[in-house]
Parts: structure tokens; C-alpha cells; sequence
């Protein structure tokens, strides 16, 4: 029986991964209805890791359930991101916060190589994609300091949205090393143990990441159209 219950969450949770990268990706249209059958046969599973997905996505705003008519996709548009992007913000800045009082010399100097491997990358397609987990890892060692789990736990929800988002864009070589340099002024106020100096780090490192995203999203929709 726990077998069964396990392997339940399983699909579920994969089919709630796929319904979502395929409306984020637009596999699945903008404005678009789908049903739980539609969906049941197009990923050859039963209905109800189906059904639990649209609840699911419901919740993230993503869908819009219709009594006894489906679901509607919703538009991701720029007030979508900026919304998930403040979030993240927040959500970061509470995190570092929490981790301030276990910072230490030996903790920096991991961070400051971290980043130093990040300022290496050169501007061809492997190293521009090696920035997307360098960046992830470089975040993640400061969240392992964190005490505030909770937070911790939705900011790695919505920055698995965001991951999602941005899949299909590859970051320019001058927002890696724009992002370099706004790791190093992290990596200052953490030294410093100063809450002021994180929070306008912080603000300036999400700021200019929702910035970067959004011109490289407004651009391919401009492809799209024909622009």
C-alpha cells in the first residue's frame, strides 16, 4: 500500500512539472482551454494526477478552473514576472539576513572563488549556460547558512518558476558580468554584516535580473509577431 502512495505523488508531481513548463514555454497556448481527459491522454496517465495538477496550477495562477468546462490557461505576462521577481526579492533578503551571524572568513573566501569562477566565463553559448547553475550554486551556499527555512523553502519555489521562465533564454555575456559585480556587492555587505548595505545589493541583483529577463522575453515575442 505505501508503494502505491508513493508511486501516486510521483506522477503526480511529474505531471505537474510538464503542464507547467508547457504552458510557461507555451507549448501549451495563452487563452487556450484544456480538459483533464485532453491532458490524461496527451501525457498517458490516469485523470487524477491530472486533476490534482490543475489544482496546483490553479494556485500559482497559472490556470483558471472552469466548472464542468476544463481550465483556461493564463497569460504570463510582465506584471506576472515583476510580481514573482518582488517576491524573490523579499524572500532573499529575509534569507541573507538570517545567515548573517554564521558568516566568516572561510565562508566568504568559498563565495569570492565561487564568484571568480563565474567572472572566468568567456562569451560562448557553453559558458553563458554554465552561468545559470553557477549563479544557482553561488545563491544556494549562502541559503545553507540561512536559519529562516520557511523562506528558504518558497524562494526556491519561485525561483523554480523563474528557472522554468527562462529556460529557453541563454544570459548575455554582459549580464553575467554585470551579475559578477553584483555578487561582489553582496559579498561586501556581508562582510560587513550590514542589513542597509545587503538590502540595496540584493535589490540591485534581482532588479537587474528581472530587467535583463524581460528584454530578452519582450524581444522574442517581438520575433514572434514578426517585429
Amino acid at each position: 500500500m505505501a508503494e502505491f502512495f508513493i508511486d501516486s505523488a510521483t506522477v503526480t508531481s511529474r505531471v505537474i512539472e510538464r503542464l507547467r513548463e508547457d504552458i510557461i514555454s507555451k507549448r501549451i497556448e495563452t487563452g487556450s482551454r484544456i480538459t483533464i481527459k485532453e491532458i490524461a491522454e496527451r501525457y498517458n496517465v490516469s485523470s487524477m494526477p491530472v486533476r490534482e495538477a490543475f489544482r496546483t496550477l490553479e494556485g500559482e495562477k497559472l490556470l483558471e478552473i472552469n466548472a464542468y468546462k476544463g481550465a483556461t490557461v493564463l497569460t504570463i505576462d510582465e506584471m506576472f514576472v515583476r510580481d514573482v521577481y518582488n517576491l524573490l526579492k523579499a524572500l532573499e533578503l529575509c534569507i541573507y539576513e538570517s545567515a548573517l551571524r554564521d558568516v566568516d572568513e572561510a565562508f566568504l573566501a568559498r563565495l569570492r572563488q565561487m564568484n571568480d569562477q563565474i567572472r572566468a566565463l568567456e562569451d560562448t553559448q557553453e559558458d553563458r549556460m554554465k552561468y545559470i547553475n553557477l549563479n544557482t550554486l553561488f545563491h544556494d551556499e549562502i541559503m545553507k547558512r540561512a536559519t529562516n527555512s520557511k523562506a528558504v523553502g518558497l524562494y526556491h519555489y519561485y525561483h523554480m518558476l523563474v528557472r522554468t521562465l527562462r529556460r529557453s533564454y541563454i544570459p548575455r555575456i554582459q549580464r553575467i558580468r554585470k551579475g559578477v559585480r553584483e555578487h561582489d556587492g553582496i559579498l561586501n555587505a556581508l562582510e560587513e554584516k550590514d542589513t542597509y548595505m545587503l538590502k540595496l545589493a540584493v535589490d540591485r541583483h534581482i532588479e537587474s535580473a528581472m530587467v535583463d529577463f524581460l528584454g530578452q522575453y519582450d524581444e522574442s515575442l517581438g520575433k514572434a509577431r514578426g517585429e
